[in-house]
């Protein structure tokens, strides 16, 4: 059993070291990729890498080469798996700073300030994390500034419909008060018709009497002809 044993962790070591061998030239052919700008080739040896023998290089150099290919949330990923395996503050701090840039440019600059904060606890002198710091806070910054102008200008909105409603229901208060008036004015102006109307059947039947005591002038003038001339027969014809 104990030879047996024995064989067994002869051929794991075996296998691992020649896994950690082809892995080691898998991340050797992954670099010379990465610096041609051959990302994409470079991400495909890298994840061989990865796979035979999982290690914060491996992990890192995969980010840095997703990182290029602008596929940030997956770089984000690979980069804090490195995060959690680096060992030496070396390691770390150069880890949280790609860290902090692809935060960065996925746009959470929260996230971005907090790792490059944690690579200066690993390195405190280096002075390009603290310049990307500082672009972080100030991109943060203009985002609350954004914010604080859109709360203000969905308050004054709101405040300017309030004053549109309140307005509104001035105006129909107004509208139903005026109501009354507006039937006094409809019935004033109804009597004041309905006189002219009268004025103008008053006015009808003084020229109808006018009317009259003309034909009457003129009937009284016919009798009198009439009596005059006699009851003469119209004549006769003669043939």
């Amino acid at each position: 059993m104990k030879f047996d044993w024995l064989i067994l962790c002869l051929f794991l070591f075996n296998l691992n070291y020649t896994l950690a061998q082809t892995a080691h030239q898998d991340l050797r052919k992954g670099d010379k990729l990465y610096k041609k700008g051959e990302y994409n080739q470079a991400e495909t040896e890298y994840r061989m890498a990865d796979e035979k023998s999982p290690s914060t290089k491996s992990k890192y150099n995969l980010g840095n080469s997703i990182y290029n290919q602008n596929r940030y949330e997956e770089a984000i990923k690979n980069y804090q798996d490195a995060a959690n395996t680096a060992t030496s503050d070396q390691e770390k701090a150069s880890v949280y700073y790609n860290l902090g840039n692809a935060y960065y440019q996925h746009k959470k600059y929260e996230e971005s300030i907090k790792a490059f904060k944690k690579s200066l606890e690993y390195q405190a002198d280096d002075m390009a994390t603290k310049e990307n710091l500082a672009l972080a806070r100030r991109a943060m910054q203009k985002i609350r500034q954004q914010q604080q102008q859109q709360k203000e200008n969905q308050n004054k909105d709101k405040d300017n419909k309030d004053d549109q409603q309140q307005q509104s229901g001035q105006q129909q208060q107004n509208d139903h008060q005026d109501s009354p008036n507006q039937q006094d004015n409809q019935d004033k102006q109804q009597s004041s018709e309905e006189r002219n109307q009268d004025k103008k059947s008053e006015m009808t039947k003084e020229e109808a009497k006018k009317l009259l005591e003309i034909m009457d002038e003129e009937e009284k003038k016919i009798q009198q002809n009439m009596r005059r001339s006699g009851n003469r027969v119209p004549p006769k014809k003669n043939w």
